[in-house]
């Protein structure tokens, strides 16, 4: 499916107007506006140019183009989507340069198939601002920038990132207003650690789909989000070119969670989730390398279960004030026909994210969250009629040796070779760290069924 993108000349106050557009199976022409919250970034960088705004701008563009595209409607195995779309830049020779490995590493983090070609953009004002800007001096007394989602694992890594140094550093947010929630989580911690913790600067930036077209008619759109991470990256990668070349940035993630082990042979390769995947990050500093831009982008948890993480946290005061306020739930928002629990609670309770959250807060003692659907006492629906439980049973059922698991992790995507024994111990400590969780906790049912004495 052939994408286009339209950019008009920015309104006083106001971001472009952009319209990402397709032609549908009747070849009318669909068009709908992709928001971008512009003020904030703009006040910390006071850039709208430049290469480091470029990598915004198609982080933007791929997140758009994402939702834009529902996979029930444009896949063509019914995963995979081919992509065709013309990005608009401001250093065409450079984009040319990394063309080859942006479309490697969207190909690789969204399971589609990207043809990416780029054009010289004419609109060079896509932002006119009205409002103050922070100075030189104060955007370059940040050394560091971490990604915070508002989930457990980015806050453990800002715990720890801010209890070990007084170096000032950016907290890169992105939420969209479409799947609430994002900005809520970040807010209600930030107002928490803020008072023990002020030298950082939290950056939030809305970047979202409208759900209808600008004619009005209601769209379809897709909900896997799997380039989110992407559009994460590419704010960072702006601010840290505002600041200064070589700024670090941090995207904390479990490395199990980053490896993400397949469950079933049927969720390998394109269906298999890869946000922080090693492969795929070590292709997003390839690509920003080819633009000049020299920034590394580190996973210091990547050897680290979930419960890890938690046990290891520098502050654990500041840790057990905050980690109820943030959320893990892959479905958060959905799945509400089979919810036991409907209220208090942003968990489903049974996704892979919201099981190893419950290990590892079980691991510090405080495995005591609302769920949606407790696993261990389901109430509307057997185990089995419950979404992703039978894979989840049939993954621990199934003994799994560090040598079977270095096998699965290479057909599941590409790996440093000499990382891949260690990758795998992380898998292989995740599995026997829920196998302590359920002999403590669990049902006799869901014993029985994994035979955990």
């Amino acid at each position: 499916m052939k994408v286009n993108i339209t950019i008009p000349k920015a309104r006083k106050g106001k971001f472009s107007e952009i319209k990402l557009g397709y032609k549908n199976e009747e070849n009318e022409d669909i068009q709908v506006l992709l928001n971008v919250d512009f003020q904030n970034l703009y006040e910390f960088t006071r850039k709208k140019n430049g290469i480091g705004f470029d990598v915004f701008l198609i982080g933007c563009f791929v997140y758009g183009i994402d939702i834009l595209l529902p996979r029930k409607s444009f896949s063509v195995n019914g995963w995979s989507r081919e992509i065709e779309v013309e990005f608009p830049v401001e250093s065409l020779d450079l984009f040319n340069g990394g063309k080859n490995e942006l479309e490697q590493l969207l190909s690789f983090l969204t399971g589609d198939y990207w043809q990416i070609s780029f054009i010289q953009r004419d609109v060079t004002s896509l932002f006119v601002n009205t409002k103050k800007v922070y100075s030189n001096d104060y955007r370059k007394s940040h050394k560091r920038i971490s990604l915070f989602s508002g989930g457990l694992d980015s806050l453990i890594g800002v715990i720890d990132q801010l209890a070990k140094s007084k170096d000032r550093m950016v907290l890169v947010s992105h939420y969209d207003a479409t799947f609430k929630g994002a900005k809520s989580d970040q807010d209600k911690i930030h107002k928490i650690l803020y008072k023990k913790y002020s030298h950082y600067h939290l950056l939030q930036t809305r970047v979202d789909l409208e759900g209808y077209d600008i004619n009005g008619n209601k769209i379809n759109t897709e909900t896997t989000l799997r380039s989110r991470s992407f559009l994460f990256l590419c704010q960072a990668v702006f601010v840290a070119s505002s600041i200064e070349d070589g700024i670090e940035i941090l995207i904390p993630e479990n490395g199990t969670i980053s490896l993400n082990h397949p469950l079933t042979p049927s969720r390998r390769s394109s269906c298999s989730t890869r946000t922080a995947h090693p492969y795929y990050l070590i292709k997003v500093i390839d690509f920003i390398s080819k633009l000049g831009l020299n920034h590394l982008i580190k996973n210091e948890y990547e050897m680290k279960t979930k419960g890890e993480m938690l046990e290891e946290c520098i502050d654990n005061d500041i840790l057990r004030a905050t980690y109820k306020k943030s959320c893990s739930c892959a479905k958060r928002g959905t799945r509400k026909d089979i919810r036991d629990v409907m209220t208090g609670t942003n968990h489903c309770g049974i996704c892979m994210p919201c099981i190893y959250r419950r290990v590892a807060l079980h691991r510090i003692g405080v495995d005591d969250e609302v769920v949606g659907t407790n696993l261990f006492n389901p109430q509307k629906y057997p185990l089995e009629k419950l979404p992703d439980v039978p894979a989840f049973l049939d993954y621990m059922r199934n003994p799994l040796s560090i040598e079977d698991i270095e096998k699965n992790l290479l057909i599941n995507g590409t790996l440093p070779l000499n990382k891949v024994e260690q990758y795998a111990s992380v898998v292989f400590r995740t599995r026997s760290q829920i196998i302590d969780w359920i002999r403590d906790k669990g049902s006799v049912e869901i014993k029985n069924k994994l035979g955990i004495q």
